[in-house]
């Protein structure tokens, strides 16, 4: 069969192209990302703004000339997060409804990939919202469609995949919820091989429009499991076999940090994700059993390859991603209320450099202040990049003052001006790292 893939550069749609080619059948596939050796077109949802009726038009003539001759089209897009170029509504709502428009059009049959919770009538958050109203559409305007709704999707590339593979290698390992808590899971081979059934049920059938409705509407998610039982699988998958313990963090307190501080992410945890995670009740009608695999757990299909080298060694450089934020952050921090605590201290250095009184009181106390905002805002992801440049920027200014007013701290047995080289390779390293690791 001919099928076009939306979203094919990302962790679910290239694994499915790689699936449907092994299975034989043509498969072509559009990206905001290029993708090298395979047959790829350009498409970006981001762009698709509902009162940018000119730039939705043009959408539109691009789409119906990608998909002539398509049989099939599977919409894989969807993000974690929102930033300045993406929001929800433009790449999961408005976006494939354009798309579902030209689908409907020309009688091709859509296989939507939502995520589970959008199906519920009253969605937690923004994501899953999006989500569902690009769903809704399909179903209400659509005859040759199927709406599936994966669990929490395991797999190498996968983001979450990848922070909960940082919690497993810890010797400590940090529990949101109670580690007898059961996830909605399921792992990309298992998707896979519910989506090529269904491409092969759908050949089958002669009519899908006679079809029932409701057997076109599939929750996804593999036998559940333990959140602790998951983690043990994931470090045996990972290949380490090293002593470790579990440290409980009331599921509470995650809850008061995201509502404090709602644009704070840590990969791919985040409010949108902890809420996701939160709200997930397991219904195990329309459950799909898949062939040949039933009663198998997401990390036992996961573990049916051993985690690739590189992978492993990714997750190594992530972690120590990580520790630089969290070791930069907590210096900005320390540094802002040592120099509140210690007052006279710090009067008595900058009096050095030639101020004193009322003015020195006040450059100290909004120097702490700047400081700490440093530290805090280190963590929140869509800032990080020109926090990064910030301090660069205060420490290069520092430095040169500091030569310039009181030479001598330069030799000082603290070495408090030395210490900034190193500041400054922790934060050229993060934004180095940065488009990596950004979620």
């Amino acid at each position: 069969m001919n099928i076009h893939i939306i979203g094919v550069s990302g962790f679910i749609g290239s694994s499915i192209y790689t699936e449907l080619v092994r299975q034989g059948h043509q498969v072509s596939g559009c990206s905001r990302k290029k993708v090298e050796n395979i047959n790829w077109e350009p498409c970006d949802f981001s762009n698709a703004d509902a009162s940018n009726t000119g730039a939705l038009n043009a959408a539109v003539e691009c789409w119906e000339s990608q998909l002539k001759n398509i049989d099939v089209v599977i919409n894989a897009v969807g993000i974690y997060q929102e930033s300045e170029k993406q929001g929800f509504s433009q790449v999961q709502t408005v976006g494939p409804k354009k798309l579902f428009d030209v689908c409907i059009r020309l009688k091709i049959y859509v296989i939507q990939i939502s995520a589970m919770g959008a199906e519920k009538e009253y969605p937690v958050n923004e994501f899953l919202k999006s989500k569902k109203n690009a769903d809704q559409y399909l179903i209400k305007n659509a005859e040759k469609y199927t709406v599936l709704y994966p669990g929490i999707v395991l797999g190498e590339q996968g983001k979450t995949t990848q922070q909960l593979s940082l919690l497993a290698r810890s010797r400590c390992i940090p529990m949101v919820f109670k580690k007898h808590s059961r996830l909605p899971l399921i792992s990309i081979y298992q998707l896979n091989e519910a989506v090529v059934n269904i491409i092969s049920d759908w050949q089958s059938c002669s009519d899908i429009s006679m079809k029932d409705k409701k057997n076109r509407i599939k929750i996804l998610v593999a036998k559940t499991e333990t959140i602790e039982n998951l983690l043990n699988n994931m470090r045996l998958w990972m290949k380490q076999s090293d002593s470790y313990m579990f440290l409980y963090i009331p599921e509470k307190l995650t809850q008061w940090f995201f509502a404090l501080f709602p644009g704070v992410s840590i990969g791919a945890f985040n409010r949108q994700s902890i809420q996701m995670v939160s709200d997930y009740a397991l219904q195990s009608k329309s459950v799909m059993a898949f062939s040949g695999e039933v009663g198998e757990t997401a990390s036992e299909s996961l573990m049916g390859k051993v985690a690739s080298g590189s992978y492993i060694k990714n997750i190594k450089l992530t972690s120590l991603y990580y520790i630089n934020i969290l070791t930069l952050s907590f210096i900005w921090i320390l540094s802002g209320v040592s120099s509140l605590v210690s007052m006279e201290k710090s009067r008595e250095i900058i009096e050095l450099a030639g101020v004193v009184g009322y003015s020195g009181d006040v450059i100290i106390i909004v120097a702490a202040i700047f400081d700490l905002l440093m530290g805090v805002l280190l963590w929140l992801s869509k800032l990080r990049r020109n926090i990064i440049y910030i301090q660069i920027l205060i420490m290069v200014i520092y430095s040169l003052l500091i030569t310039y007013l009181i030479p001598a701290y330069w030799l000082h047995p603290f070495a408090p001006v030395i210490k900034n080289f190193a500041m400054l390779v922790m934060a050229l390293y993060l934004l180095l790292e940065e488009d990596e690791h950004n979620v």
